[in-house]
């Protein structure tokens, strides 16, 4: 697989980094990141003994333009990519009557728009390989509802209904498209919560602990590689059955 790329959006901390990590094992990886460099070249820095070679490129994926002109460079230097994580994303939870029209629109633009730009500008060349494979990081709060979360659920929702039509039009060319859907997992999103707010979510989770971003990751690289070469169009939970 070491012939191949996959890009990683967001790829420089939480699940991303863990993502990256897990890819790297078999594939080429490029991650996207857009505030803390820091945690980028750290990322690139672990990933040194790694099979595979790891890049990261500062790209908002809300920029249409900056997206147009990365990804004719990457495929310019290494081919259509084998496959695309979209996995930037942001929460601002807020109550929906209290939640500005600025607020929603970051969310959307973050969580939603960047995937069409990013697919927009890369899947002709996939379509041209025709092969390929990609994972919208969804939420299980795209599928249950959660005080705060109105414009985070619906972006997460709108992923999932994103991908099976997508999956549809893309199937005749040999691309798969999936969503994940994690539950509460041990990243920075809900590192800043307080001890019992937190001690509150492990009750409602059967397994009555969180996941941790490595068991995620291990969810991404199987949905991009032969493992699941029949599976399109799907959600595949990861939420230690807290959805069951």
């Amino acid at each position: 697989m070491l012939d191949k790329w996959i890009l990683v959006t967001g790829g420089s901390r939480g699940i991303g980094r863990a993502t990256v990590l897990e890819l790297a094992k078999e594939w080429n990886v490029v991650f996207t990141w857009q505030n803390g460099e820091e945690q980028s070249q750290s990322l690139l820095t672990l990933c040194h003994s790694l099979p595979g070679r790891v890049e990261g490129i500062r790209c908002d994926g809300r920029d249409e333009i900056k997206v147009n002109d990365w990804a004719e460079k990457l495929i310019e230097r290494l081919g259509a990519p084998h496959g695309i994580i979209h996995n930037a994303g942001i929460t601002l939870d807020a109550l929906h009557l209290l939640q500005t029209s600025e607020n929603w629109r970051q969310i959307m633009d973050t969580n939603l728009n960047a995937v069409f730009n990013w697919n927009k500008s890369l899947l002709p060349a996939m379509i041209a390989q025709r092969e390929g494979a990609i994972v919208m990081m969804s939420s299980v709060s795209g599928i249950k509802g959660n005080i705060g979360q109105t414009a985070y659920g619906a972006s997460k929702a709108a992923m999932i209904g994103l991908s099976r039509s997508l999956a549809v039009e893309l199937g005749r060319f040999g691309i798969r498209v999936n969503s994940l859907l994690p539950g509460f997992i041990d990243s920075e999103m809900l590192q800043s919560l307080p001890k019992e707010k937190m001690a509150a979510m492990r009750c409602l989770i059967p397994m009555r602990r969180l996941g941790q971003p490595e068991e995620v990751a291990s969810a991404v690289a199987w949905l991009v590689g032969n493992g699941s070469r029949y599976m399109t169009g799907q959600t595949l939970v990861v939420d230690g059955g807290m959805t069951a």
